[in-house]
């Protein structure tokens, strides 16, 4: 029997289990803002200013792991990420998907559109089997996107 194999294993487990697990404020993000959804499940928005890009973010975190991130960075430069405290599958390519619309406006828009209707389809692709079974309660999710919305216009605002 190979040991390596299982031992790898682990280390990866153990890997994915740690990931994700610094708070907002932790990973030196500027201007965070922190908008409670429910027990377990938040909204962080904050201020970029990146090589890539400046412009307001949103995150959405479940148990402490960041389930989905939006860059509204403009035309060209808006992007996301899902899930990428978690291991892949396969070996990453490209970790960024790209927004299709072009103004910081626009981007903000999808960024909660994404949030508010899209989160459980996100939610249930998680390893983290809190996550994957987690239920968001459109509800409370509403007013915490309402008030992340309005803070990352006042945000971009200050371009």
């Amino acid at each position: 029997m190979n040991l390596l194999n299982p031992l790898k294993q682990l280390k990866t487990k153990l890997k994915w289990m740690m990931a994700g697990t610094l708070s907002p404020g932790e990973r030196k993000l500027n201007d965070v803002v922190i908008y409670p959804v429910q027990e377990h499940a938040y909204l962080a928005v904050y201020w970029k200013d990146l090589p890539i890009g400046k412009g307001p973010s949103v995150s959405l975190y479940v148990y402490d792991k960041e389930i989905l991130k939006f860059d509204c960075f403009g035309e060209g430069r808006g992007h996301y990420h899902i899930n990428m405290a978690q291991p892949s599958l396969v070996p990453r390519g490209e970790e960024r998907l790209y927004l299709i619309e072009r103004s910081i406006e626009a981007q903000i828009q999808r960024s909660i559109f994404e949030i508010q209707k899209n989160a459980s389809y996100y939610l249930h692709r998680n390893f983290d089997p809190r996550i994957t079974f987690f239920k968001l309660d459109p509800v409370r999710l509403e007013p915490a996107c309402r008030e992340a919305k309005a803070k990352m216009i006042e945000y971009f605002k200050k371009i």
